[in-house]
């Protein structure tokens, strides 16, 4: 008897030890979250509705746009909660002609939960396009990399998908005498810089015919002042997402003629990762990187050939010019601020990228009539987007 009873207490002691430890398991491992979203496509005025979280542990919600920035025009009521509940889901009246998209995610320490709500834009009396040019951008997209776009002059932008969205990649005007891009504008942040590997696929702009575009497969000939690289405006490394999104680097319409030792091969492409080190430290920063050509009379304008023997213009001068966006930032105005830089094209001695070659927004749209980040005034007000485009970049540690 007693060493039943012994036998029994044993038994007891194992199961109980088994539960236990199931149960270690399962709160050490918890299951990523689930979330159910009735209406994912939301009218332009404003909408509340209850989402259903499923966790098995504690959780928060957040929304960001494709691009990776905080949006706050949707909000949850609770944000952070811990197993499973309702949620009020509180969408705000849009009241732009554009429509808008929010990814909406659900954080735990056993994975996430995803779900994309776009909302509708307000409806208005149809307004005709400002801008009666070619190409297939549209200045009302209010894209805010955007500078003013010249009339009279063709204007594209190519898209890209991350992950699942579809989001745009860079766009650019075109230059059909000079055969180079003014400018290249797009946005930059963790999501769509990515991490994949360079494609190296020189090749083609579908936007454009070959004859009005540089031939680039085989890298720049010899024109009139001896041989440039093939140097790209939106970095290479800045799309790494996807072997797509890489190879729209690589067409000829984001080459210029550029000197590869002392410029390209060093000065530039320390900006470059400089550039990239700003958008890993904001939640999002918009760029343009543009080429300047600006030959004095009577001095020969350089060219380089294309593999067709077409001339390519040789810039004298290159520049980036930047927007951040971070909401909680303790530097700028409501959460912007900007950074000019600007390098002569030539060779330099040294790579190092410091504040003598910034300058403001302002005093770079004065140097080049162009105005830069034409949307902003409509996100902040034209006071406090003076203000971003006025500061001295140089007085501001954060940029070096």
């Amino acid at each position: 008897m007693n060493v039943f009873k012994r036998f029994l207490a044993f038994c007891v002691g194992v199961i109980t030890l088994v539960l236990h430890g199931c149960g270690a398991t399962s709160k050490d491992n918890p299951m990523p979250p689930t979330v159910e979203v009735k209406t994912t496509s939301v009218q332009a005025e404003g909408y509340s509705q209850y989402i259903y979280v499923k966790a098995s542990s504690s959780w928060k919600i957040t929304f960001s746009s494709e691009s990776g920035e905080i949006v706050d025009w949707i909000i949850a009521e609770p944000s952070v909660g811990n197993g499973n509940k309702s949620v009020t889901l509180r969408v705000a009246a849009n009241e732009s002609e554009e429509e808008r998209v929010a990814i909406l995610t659900v954080s735990t320490t056993g994975g996430t939960a995803i779900v994309t709500i776009s909302q509708k834009a307000k409806k208005s009396e149809p307004k005709p396009d400002p801008k009666p040019n070619g190409g297939n951008l549209s200045p009302k997209t209010g894209w805010l990399e955007l500078p003013a776009i010249p009339e009279g002059t063709d204007a594209f932008t190519h898209s890209m998908t991350v992950g699942s969205t579809k989001t745009r990649n860079y766009s650019f005007i075109w230059d059909y005498n000079n055969l180079v891009a003014p400018w290249v504008a797009y946005p930059l942040c963790k999501w769509n810089i990515g991490s994949g590997s360079r494609s190296d696929a020189w090749g083609l702009d579908p936007l454009l015919p070959a004859d009005k575009q540089p031939v680039l497969y085989k890298g720049f000939k010899e024109g009139n002042a001896g041989w440039f690289a093939r140097g790209h405006q939106i970095a290479s490394a800045d799309r790494l997402t996807s072997y797509s999104s890489n190879a729209m680097t690589f067409y000829g319409t984001n080459m210029t003629p550029q000197i590869q030792n002392g410029f390209n091969g060093d000065i530039w492409a320390v900006l470059e990762g400089k550039v990239r080190s700003w958008a890993n430290s904001s939640d999002t920063l918009y760029v343009v990187t543009g080429c300047v050509i600006d030959y004095k009379d009577g001095e020969k304008v350089k060219y380089a050939l294309d593999n067709n023997g077409k001339k390519v213009t040789v810039p004298t001068a290159y520049y980036k010019v930047v927007l951040r966006y971070m909401k909680n930032s303790t530097i700028g105005y409501s959460g912007y601020s900007a950074c000019a830089v600007w390098l002569d094209h030539k060779v330099y001695n040294s790579k190092n990228i410091n504040s003598s070659y910034s300058m403001s927004v302002d005093d770079l749209e004065k140097k080049l009539n162009i105005d830069f980040f034409v949307n902003l005034p409509d996100k902040v007000g034209e006071d406090v987007a003076a203000k971003i485009e006025a500061e001295d970049p140089a007085k501001v540690s954060w940029w070096w």
